[in-house]
């Protein structure tokens, strides 16, 4: 049985909607009704979603992803009926509970006691219900010593914390989940995905909005790709998430495809990779393979070469380079430097020049990658310039929740 039934719905925003008062609201009334479709010239519709349909069944775990501004936090807020959709037909069964947005329900003067009662009695438990699962909400959020303090003057940690621990704890039929989780320390968030594995295996009907990919793998069952409002793929997650991805990676480096890198550090000035400078510049780093040839698709076992172009006014006697990769989500991969290349001489940089370094093979997951470059003083902590900009992509296919991390090492099994 399906819990949830989304028919061609479509939700529109007028933009440009500026009233403030219900004065301006009644004075506008007579505008609306002599001008077409009741909207101001200036106003423009936005739809955040356009006829999108899809199913729920009973104990599905639906992932739905995409980039920001897709969609996807529209979804949750028509199925928490907190916005109603301007076409289309939403249908839910069982009881709901939703944690869509940051402390969503809570009143900030009420303690966060007296707003577990509240929130509880919102989505009609009795206080009987309540008081059988106050203890371990509390417990679960960790806020024993704070439960009695008015919510305005907890952390935005505290806060998604209790607005979690209730959300769960309610056995609802439907949970709502969107990327606030994010919020929470890394501790939290493994606690939350614990949490939700018992939920799901209990039977309970989730969807679970989030950018973290392998959350979505390993939690969900199916998973929707979200884009400009549309739905553009469904089905397995691994699946769709392989297809955003390639979106994405294609996106990137069509962006950063010919941009030179020309950030300075922010204690100079940079007039351009050939005219005059008055401080330390990186003017550009190149992405290069094996054959020194510009490359931005790698395999894992290939090498790369990053050349970083700089123009130094002013003579630095003990120069450090820092080459840092970074994952498309910022997680930083590696981190290299010439102090812990024993045959890299070069006492000292003046003018322009270039510095290379030789990675490889580089056996990076499948996945989009940024490059930053730096360079620094090597006895005080002063930063000429820096850059990062440049964009990589390593190709490949990375399948199930086994294959998560960053690094591909080689290694060789033996089974006795």
């Amino acid at each position: 049985m399906a819990v949830i039934e989304f028919e061609h719905v479509s939700k529109a925003y007028r933009l440009g909607a500026s009233r403030t008062s219900l004065r301006q609201a009644i004075v506008q009334v007579p505008h609306n009704l002599f001008s077409r479709n009741g909207t101001q010239p200036n106003q423009q519709l936005f739809w955040a979603l356009n006829d999108v349909s899809f199913r729920v069944e009973s104990g599905e775990v639906l992932g739905i992803i995409g980039p920001n501004g897709a969609g996807k936090s529209t979804i949750l807020k028509l199925l928490s009926q907190v916005t109603f959709p301007t076409r289309g037909h939403i249908r839910t069964r069982g009881r709901l509970a939703a944690l869509i947005e940051l402390g969503a329900g809570f009143h900030p003067d009420l303690s966060g006691r007296e707003n577990i009662y509240l929130n509880g009695a919102i989505l009609g438990l009795k206080r009987w219900e309540i008081d059988a699962q106050f203890s371990d909400i509390v417990e679960f959020a960790g806020l024993e010593k704070f439960i009695d303090t008015p919510v305005k003057r907890y952390s935005s940690g505290m806060y998604v914390r209790l607005a979690f621990a209730i959300a769960a704890h309610i056995k609802a039929e439907l949970l709502l989940i969107d990327e606030v989780l994010s919020v929470g320390d890394m501790a939290f968030q493994q606690k939350c995905l614990t949490k939700m594995n018992q939920l799901r295996d209990s039977g309970a009907t989730i969807v679970f909005i989030s950018h973290n990919m392998w959350s979505v793998n390993t939690f969900c069952k199916r998973a929707l790709l979200l884009r400009a409002g549309q739905i553009e793929a469904e089905g397995d997650p691994d699946e769709v998430i392989q297809i955003y991805r390639r979106q994405e990676s294609e996106g990137l480096l069509l962006r950063s495809d010919g941009a030179h890198i020309s950030d300075d550090a922010g204690s100079g000035s940079q007039n351009g990779a050939h005219g005059p400078v008055s401080e330390t510049v990186i003017t550009q780093v190149e992405l290069l393979n094996k054959a020194g040839q510009p490359e931005q698709a790698f395999d894992a076992s290939d090498h790369l070469l990053i050349r970083t172009h700089y123009v130094a006014p002013n003579r630095i006697e003990t120069p450090l380079f820092i080459i840092r990769i970074r994952r498309a989500d910022g997680v930083i991969c590696c981190s290299l430097t010439n102090r812990d290349e024993d045959n890299f001489a070069q006492p000292s940089i003046h003018g322009r020049g270039t510095c290379e370094a030789r990675i490889g093979p580089l056996q990076l997951v499948p996945d989009i990658y940024t490059v930053e470059a730096h360079i620094v003083d090597g006895e005080q902590p002063i930063t000429y310039a820096r850059s990062s900009r440049e964009t990589f992509h390593v190709e490949g296919h990375v399948s199930g929740p086994d294959h998560a991390g960053v690094f591909e090492p080689h290694v060789e099994w033996l089974l006795s």
